[in-house]
């Protein structure tokens, strides 16, 4: 049995195979998935560490398609990527392998999923599912599996657009790295508001003191507010992506400690803002009207823990990643420089 968990499996979840937006070739996969099954929803699935991101999807629910994510343990996808082997699902209702929250909230009685790679390791699942129980036969599964090597092969296409970018001066790479940091906490702090509001409104109000988030201050948040947090995540991403390529450089250009565990401590908090997307989403949809509050709420319920767990796990990486950037700079400061880690105001 894998270990969702595992390191290496979550190295491959970086770069382009995080990003929300559509890509033609596993959206043609999907849609050619849901019609050899005649299934109403096929899903391109990745299981992260605390979100279940659905990277390409046909037929979903409208707040589940805004949103583009479910918790990882309510997902069925995670015991394909445990197992490593296809999942039929007869009946959903009936069948103690899978958990009750999607059948509960979506009417899913009926699955079938196959495993999708990126260089040999299970990132997620390539999966049909109905609303009815229903037998998916074994040429509908080996249909999958053939769909699966596409989306395979696309999914380690992606994982390349993560190379490290040209030589340049690691020391001023490394400072672009904690003016990065500084860029990335600010908006995490910014992201309070959406993270309290879905709190409050799916829970109740409470203080999360381990957070130091305070949902019951949400009544207070404004639309503006919340628009303004929005924008701020869609900021981080680019942000994000430019701190990974900046690390992975560093890695590759210096032999010390501080500066081979950037590439890593980076490529973990792109993961972290990945999962954080989906409840921002749900927020947006409901800002700009294109969600109700009943459908968001259905879906901040399977996206919220996750969230949350995100959130607090990315503000601790961008605290290490400042760290590393600063015993890597004193670590690859050239003689005469005494091992500085730069000005005061850079610290």
């Amino acid at each position: 049995m894998a270990d969702l968990n595992d390191p290496v499996r979550l190295a491959e979840l970086r770069g382009a195979v995080l990003r929300a937006d559509a890509d033609a070739i596993l959206d043609a996969c999907v849609v050619r998935a849901a019609k050899l099954a005649r299934s109403p929803i096929a899903v391109v699935s990745l299981l992260v560490r605390h979100v279940q991101l659905l990277r390409a999807q046909h037929g979903l629910p409208l707040e589940l398609a805004v949103s583009c994510a479910t918790s990882r343990s309510n997902s069925f996808c995670q015991l394909v990527v445990l197992d490593e082997v296809p999942l039929i699902v007869d009946d959903a209702l009936r069948d103690e392998r899978v958990p009750k929250e999607l059948v509960e909230s979506y009417g899913i009685r009926a699955y079938a999923g196959v495993p999708v790679r990126a260089h040999g390791h299970v990132l997620g699942a390539l999966c049909v599912l109905d609303v009815v129980p229903r037998r998916f036969d074994q040429r509908i599964v080996g249909a999958l599996e053939q769909l699966a090597i596409d989306v395979s092969g696309r999914l380690s296409a992606l994982t390349l657009s993560d190379a490290p970018l040209a030589s340049a001066d690691v020391q001023e790479r490394l400072v672009r790295v904690e003016q990065a940091t500084r860029a990335l906490e600010r908006a995490l702090l910014a992201l309070s508001p959406v993270i309290a509001a879905a709190q409050a409104a799916t829970a109740g109000p409470r203080v999360d003191a381990a957070r130091g988030i305070d949902a019951s201050r949400a009544t207070h948040v404004t639309p503006a507010s919340l628009r303004a947090a929005v924008s701020c995540w869609r900021d981080m991403g680019p942000v994000a992506e430019g701190l990974c390529e900046e690390a992975a450089a560093i890695a590759s250009a210096s032999p010390c400690e501080a500066a081979s565990g950037l590439a890593t401590e980076a490529r973990a908090l792109a993961r972290n803002l990945a999962e954080i997307g989906p409840l921002v989403r749900l927020a947006e949809g409901v800002l700009d009207g294109t969600l109700g509050e009943a459908a968001a709420a259905k879906g901040r319920a399977l996206v919220l823990r996750g969230a949350l767990d995100a959130h607090e796990a990315a503000s601790a990486a961008v605290q290490r990643l400042r760290a590393g950037a600063l015993r890597a700079r004193a670590a690859t400061a050239g003689p005469g420089s005494g091992g500085a880690a730069g000005p005061p105001e850079a610290r």
